[in-house]
């Protein structure tokens, strides 16, 4: 037999099929949630036909001449609106249009034009909203006809108004291609200076003949960009356009893209406008968040997560094993190569925070670990500085594009289902309410009552469903909580594991050249300083051990193990100490004593030897300390207790 290599002992010796969700009993959000999706459809469609008969005898009830005059508005409505022709020339308003290619084709019809509809003369405010809901309903291209139909019979309300049009014109456009799927929506739609708005959807065919329309050839898009001559002085949403092509099919494309199975650290940043969320995404794969590879193996074992919740809550009471140590060294690798791409500077990355709730399972095959800025920093605002913002090869997308987007890559199932009950849903809703003010004896009233309560459940019911998938909603609300700070800080995971055969003197061995803490800008009051000459300063990061010399609620002799730089200030270190021993007294189950951000100034870091202290400022660099202080220990203690830390100091020492 071929191929045998050496015997070899295995890494480790021997394994125990395990998953990181035994460590707290999480909930895989993998788990199969379409029958709960089927089982939900059939009860609202049973309410639906319920709902329509009793419609039908009422509207029985309408005189002869009543319903002539109805069916002949329809009659000469329908006259006009038979025969579909594509938009030549677009003005202000709103229009909807559609990208079909296939290979290096596009369809456009007999005048050389891209199938575009109007949908209203007028652009009535943010689209925002309508926008994203007919992402829903492009996941259900097949419901546009009766959704149209349901949303005619309320269209007195100015809410249907503008999406009865949308839809209206999504249907001239099957009609004219024939054919129903019209594709994905481009993530933002074109608008030019005369206040022309374009929707885009984008869709790939197998085939030319899958679109049975006589009016339709298909041309190459290198000859129709040359056909085209754009204005250059101010370009039209028409020109734009033709000119976005290449863009967006290449968009479409690459929503398409599965990564290959393996375990991915990501990084999640956001930017926030006045209406929106967006969140970075790169341009080549806009359906994940910018990641780099750990490891082909997806699954992340008990004890590998296990050992990362210890380095957290500080808890880690024996060395790690070769299993958990190869996982520190995978994370601290992959975390060094995301960073450098992205061009997070040395001084901003240590501030960072590796997420440690969950690990993101998209699919079976494929996992995500996150990595996370600072609180402060997770979300930018305008006007804010962001290196992130402009830079090349990264997209900025509305969280709940991004979400439909990667839930049609990743769950398409589940999003098909969960759209079509979202559109069903919010249509029966507003019928619902629509009748129940218009109810007007006491049995329609109780009646409309039941209906909008039945509405309420059912929807309460899907929202619980939807919760359940969205990873990226609960990540962005625990990375922007100024309150929990939660997360791993690349500092604690760089520095060697604490035992109790650490020395608690200044490592100056190196982990990492890569990963350091930005100095903070700050002062103390009149205390004795250390002063060291600056020739004398080291150049080399290196690892330190912190005591805590305050009631923190945890064993005296409690300690934190970081990783530092010579740009690492005393301040830095404090906040980090006292945080990180705030979560592990949280873990620990304890509700206090927790330390606020406002009650971090009162913390000063001293360097104790015998009975002789030195308070070091807060803009002071540890790793500057010379002899003899490198023989001593650092604490942390309340600037007003000032014999704490050479009580303990003398109390622990050897």
């Amino acid at each position: 037999m071929k191929g045998l290599s050496a015997p070899e002992l295995s890494i480790p010796t021997c394994a125990e099929p395990s998953s990181w969700r035994d460590v707290d009993q999480r909930p895989s959000r993998l788990d199969e949630k379409l029958s709960v999706m089927d089982a939900l459809l059939a009860n609202v469609q049973l309410h639906r036909e319920t709902h329509q008969v009793e419609r039908q005898f009422k509207e029985s009830r309408v005189s002869p001449s009543a319903r002539r005059k109805t069916n002949m508005r329809k009659s000469l409505k329908n006259i006009f609106s038979n025969t579909t022709k594509f938009q030549k020339h677009l003005r202000r308003g709103m229009y909807l249009a559609c990208i079909l290619y296939c290979d290096d084709r596009v369809a456009v019809s007999s005048e050389e034009l891209l199938p575009i509809v109007e949908v209203d003369d007028n652009v009535h405010g943010s689209i925002h909203n309508d926008f994203h809901w007919l992402m829903k309903v492009a996941c259900t291209w097949e419901d546009v006809r009766q959704l149209k139909q349901d949303m005619e019979k309320g269209t007195h309300s100015t809410t249907l108004h503008c999406r009865c049009k949308m839809l209206q014109a999504a249907l001239h456009l099957q009609q004219a291609l024939g054919m129903q799927d019209l594709g994905h929506f481009f993530y933002r739609p074109i608008k030019d200076s005369g206040g022309t708005v374009v929707m885009v959807t984008v869709n790939a065919v197998p085939e030319m003949k899958a679109v049975a329309s006589s009016s339709i050839k298909w041309m190459s898009v290198s000859k129709l960009m040359k056909k085209l001559q754009p204005n250059t002085d101010q370009s039209t949403a028409h020109d734009m356009l033709f000119t976005s092509l290449p863009e967006k099919i290449s968009y479409h494309k690459m929503c398409q893209q599965v990564l290959e199975r393996g375990l991915y650290l990501g990084y999640l940043k956001l930017r926030s406008s006045v209406d929106l969320i967006r969140v970075l995404v790169p341009e080549k794969t806009p359906n994940v968040l910018p990641h780099v590879k750990v490891r082909t193996n997806s699954h992340v074992s008990r004890e590998e997560w296990e050992w990362l919740q210890n380095l957290d809550a500080n808890q880690v009471k024996e060395p790690p094993t070769a299993l958990q140590l190869g996982f520190q060294e995978e994370i601290k690798e992959a975390t060094s190569k995301l960073l450098n791409h992205l061009g997070v500077t040395e001084d901003q990355a240590v501030s960072h925070r590796l997420y440690d709730i969950e690990v993101i399972e998209f699919s079976p095959d494929v996992s995500f670990l996150l990595l996370l800025p600072p609180s402060e920093e997770v979300c930018s605002v305008p006007g804010q500085s962001d290196h992130l913002a402009h830079r090349e090869g990264f997209l900025s997308l509305p969280v709940q594009i991004f979400e439909m987007i990667h839930m049609c890559t990743y769950n398409r199932a589940f999003i098909s289902r969960y759209s079509r009950l979202s559109s069903l849903l919010e249509m029966n809703s507003l019928l619902a309410q629509h009748a129940h003010r218009e109810a007007f004896s006491a049995t329609e009233l109780s009646t409309a009552k039941d209906r909008v309560r039945e509405m309420q459940e059912f929807q309460f019911c899907l929202d619980d469903t939807w919760k359940g998938r969205r990873w990226i909603m609960d990540c962005l609300t625990y990375a922007r909580d100024k309150q929990i700070r939660g997360g791993i800080p690349l500092g604690v995971l760089y520095a060697p594991p604490p035992s109790p055969d650490d020395s608690p003197l200044t490592d100056h061995r190196v982990m990492s050249p890569h990963f350091m803490m930005p100095p903070v800008e700050d002062t103390v009051g009149s205390q004795e300083f250390l002063q060291v000459d600056a020739d004398a300063k080291s150049h080399q990061p290196g690892n330190l051990r912190i005591y805590a010399a305050y009631e923190s609620g945890l064993a005296k002799g409690t300690s934190v193990k970081l990783h530092v730089t010579p740009r690492t200030t005393a301040r830095e270190v404090i906040n980090l100490v006292v945080q990180q021993l705030n979560k592990a007294v949280l873990m620990k189950g304890m509700a206090e004593p927790i330390y606020t951000d406002d009650q971090l100034a009162d913390f000063c870091l001293v360097a104790v030897i015998g009975a002789r202290e030195r308070c070091l400022r807060d803009d002071y660099q540890p790793l500057q300390l010379q002899n003899p202080w490198t023989k001593g220990r650092l604490f942390v203690r309340l600037k007003s207790n000032v014999l704490a830390a050479i009580e303990q100091g003398n109390a622990t020492a050897v």
